[in-house]
């Protein structure tokens, strides 16, 4: 059996016009993932944008 299943989206971090994390879009998107009925969540991943990020921004992310 596969260790993964199921829908796991990538998830693009939203951000301010100042570039920094805006939670409140990125905590609607996720809600609205899971609502659907996503199986799991690939964060900072997919669009290479985890190098944007410092490590304290990574964990809260």
């Amino acid at each position: 059996m596969p260790l993964f299943t199921g829908v796991v989206p990538p998830v693009v971090t939203p951000l301010n016009a100042d570039f920094t994390v805006d939670f409140a879009s990125f905590t609607r998107t996720i809600e609205h993932l899971l609502d659907g009925g996503v199986h799991g969540l690939f964060v900072l991943g997919s669009t290479s944008e985890v190098v944007f990020h410092d490590e304290a921004g990574r964990r809260a992310i």
